[in-house]
């Protein structure tokens, strides 16, 4: 089941490839293996913000520990258009998260379905807690092609030590809902992907996740590594196995991240990042929209894409030793 999981997953992301967006990656990889200061591809990527607001409170999350300057909000189809929109013909991907749970956005659907509607390749992050049968439905209608559902423990106990105000049994009953969708409406969509983060606390979990991940409904499971924003916590959240963390803990207590910083980041060549309120954010690293690049409801998309303040500002992440502060802690 898992190999003809990620069978029809690398089959549906195919399917994205017109000869324009082959074209358009090709040039993005040359331009990066030569180093070109100046970016000339088109985005291949999309990343959307649906929602900056979330249901839970998980501790190293930006959102969730306070830490998230810009207001709360849902974005709307006219903003989701003016990303989308300009940005389409080249788009071989497009990421429905990056703060917030966006299965609190009432368009979620609709915004997928149209970006299924333009062949690109969909997939939205979870935490599972709203996934009813009806909503299950109608992501399964919209063509989504991968969903990825946040599942960081095997008890409610474990579970709930970062997953703060969620339940357990409720992202079980998503996984189900999702899986029974599929099944009522005869599609292979989405392919349903448990992710798991590793903690110290959960570590012990990860031969249970991978088998009762199999029996909620899912397609298999990814375990990731944390990310740590408070330096101070991560004597008790990083795991013992040093092969599930991206960083070193030092011996007076601080943290450095194992990769060592690549001045050429792909990211910033490849990606465009769209927060809920049509800022255009430098990556997906830069939550507080610190280094804006304008925004798609003021500015058209490409234009922003290509302006000369966006090529400044890759370039200070290119040729300044080891980037700037969000790169800081990048997991590459």
């Amino acid at each position: 089941m898992i190999g003809g999981a990620k069978t029809r997953l690398a089959l549906k992301l195919l399917r994205a490839f017109t000869l324009r967006r082959i074209l358009n990656s090709a040039r993005l990889r040359v331009c990066s293996l030569v180093r070109r200061k100046v970016v000339r591809n088109m985005p291949e990527s999309l990343s959307v913000e649906p929602a900056s607001v979330c249901n839970l409170r998980c501790p190293e999350c930006t959102l969730g520990d306070g830490r998230l300057q810009r207001p709360g909000r849902l974005m709307d189809l006219a903003t989701f258009g003016n990303a989308l929109q300009p940005l389409a013909p080249w788009l071989v991907s497009c990421q429905f998260f990056l703060q917030g749970e966006p299965t609190l956005n009432p368009d979620l659907c609709q915004m997928i379905a149209e970006a299924h509607r333009r062949r690109i390749f969909t997939t939205i992050s979870t935490n599972g807690q709203t996934l009813t049968p009806e909503l299950s439905r109608n992501l399964v209608a919209s063509g989504l092609d991968r969903l990825i559902v946040s599942v960081d423990g095997t008890t409610q106990e474990v579970y709930e030590r970062y997953r703060v105000g969620g339940s357990l049994h409720a992202a079980i009953d998503g996984i189900g809902n999702m899986a029974a969708a599929r099944k009522a409406l005869s599609r292979h969509n989405p392919l349903i992907e448990v992710q798991f983060i590793v903690f110290r606390h959960n570590e012990h979990q990860i031969s249970q996740i991978k088998q009762l991940a199999r029996q909620w409904g899912a397609d298999r499971v990814v375990l990731k590594t944390a990310q740590i924003e408070n330096p101070a916590h991560a004597a008790k959240m990083l795991p013992e196995n040093s092969k599930f963390s991206r960083y070193r803990l030092n011996a007076d207590g601080t943290i450095s991240t194992k990769r060592h910083f690549s001045a050429n980041c792909f990211r910033l060549r490849s990606t465009m990042v769209v927060a809920a309120n049509g800022d255009v954010p430098l990556c997906c690293y830069d939550k507080n929209c610190q280094h804006s690049l304008g925004n798609i409801n003021q500015t058209d998309a490409l234009a922003i894409w290509h302006r000369p303040e966006a090529d400044r500002q890759r370039q200070q992440v290119w040729y300044t030793k080891n980037g700037i502060d969000i790169c800081q802690n990048c997991g590459g």
